[in-house]
């Protein structure tokens, strides 16, 4: 039965570093909750936290109505799935997949239908004899998954479980691991610097910074909708403008200025971040921004331009192929439009939209 997590104004400290600060958190019941950030920003400190490898020196983390803050890892009836993997090298697939259910004392005829269906839900059944050491990345990473999902855990823990794995295969295994935890309905918390990955299997995503919560939301509101710069600068990619805000609207370097209602009125210096899908290159055009065409690089399905504005700053543009204008020139002098943008205040931790 899938859990709900509550994660209560917590912290963890390591000597006088505050890994975790003040974090409070809710997974609802069958959830993929990702919890994402740079290296360092305290991701795997609270799933750890959560795990109960890791001490609470302050608040509380419960399992529906249950405090677990002093419960031992063992009685949790978590899954984890490690960025190493963890499998034991003298022990067959099989084994692996059976080592949870031998350390609870299940019956034999019980723990062979359970083995055979974990290993058939990760589709490891043909390799059930052999040695870890004679598996690929991607098929140690699915024993991994089969020896959590195996004890009918309350919760499944991920832990960068793809790094170790090449792109092609990253994408594969994700949508593996997304698909059987939707059939399962299990609550999992997945933790990734990864912001591609974690868009793609994500319910919600917590985004970290320095042991804090800068955001929680579904995908596409963190990505279309940061809260703050760290939020907008992390995932995806985005250009930032120097700006002013006026009763008129946002002027950028001179510019005509862009119609937009800031917050309580706001006006002064701003920032604006614009991603590079959200910008149109045209001909120069009067009262428009302008720059002038640095590099453009073909990556497929877009072209992907670096634009000088007059201040000597570079941005990014994309231009689709499937759009009907024509392809711009290294030299080019071009008119920079912005189709959406997002306005934070001078520091940048505030939106203005």
């Amino acid at each position: 039965m899938s859990k709900r997590i509550v994660i209560d104004h917590t912290d963890k400290y390591y000597g006088k570093v505050k890994a975790i600060d003040d974090v409070s958190l809710e997974i609802n019941p069958g959830e993929f909750f990702t919890l994402l950030g740079p290296s360092g920003c305290g991701k795997t400190t609270l799933l750890r936290m959560i795990a109960g490898f890791n001490t609470i020196e302050r608040g509380e983390i419960r399992f529906d109505d249950q405090v677990i803050n002093n419960v031992p890892s063992y009685r949790r009836n978590i899954g984890m799935v490690f960025q190493s993997y963890a499998i034991f090298p003298h022990m067959t697939v099989e084994q692996n997949v059976a080592y949870g259910l031998k350390a609870r004392k299940i019956p034999k005829d019980e723990m062979k239908k359970r083995v055979e269906w974990a290993m058939d839900m990760t589709k490891i059944t043909p390799y059930r004899d052999r040695q870890p050491q004679k598996l690929s990345g991607g098929q140690q990473q699915r024993v991994a998954l089969a020896r959590a999902m195996v004890i009918n855990p309350d919760l499944l823990l991920m832990d960068e479980p793809l790094s170790n794995l090449d792109a092609k295969l990253r994408v594969e295994m994700r949508t593996g691991i997304r698909e059987l935890q939707r059939e399962m309905g299990i609550t999992t918390i997945y933790v990734t610097h990864d912001q591609e990955e974690a868009l793609a299997v994500s319910d919600r995503i917590a985004v970290m910074n320095m042991g804090v919560v800068e955001q929680v939301g579904m995908p596409y509101d963190i990505y279309a909708h940061p809260v703050n710069a760290f939020v907008a600068n992390f995932i995806g990619t985005s250009n930032f403008l120097e700006a002013e805000a006026t009763a008129e609207g946002v002027r950028v370097m001179g510019a005509a200025p862009i119609p937009a209602k800031l917050k309580d009125g706001r006006t002064g210096k701003v920032q604006v971040a614009v991603r590079p899908e959200h910008i149109t290159l045209n001909a120069p055009q009067p009262g428009k921004l302008e720059g002038e065409i640095k590099i453009f690089t073909f990556l497929g399905d877009y072209i992907n331009y670096e634009v000088q504005l007059a201040n000597g700053q570079v941005i990014q543009a994309n231009q689709y192929l499937n759009q009907k204008t024509g392809f711009h020139q290294k030299g080019e002098k071009v008119s920079i439009e912005f189709s959406t943008m997002n306005v934070f205040d001078a520091e940048g931790k505030e939106a203005l939209l």
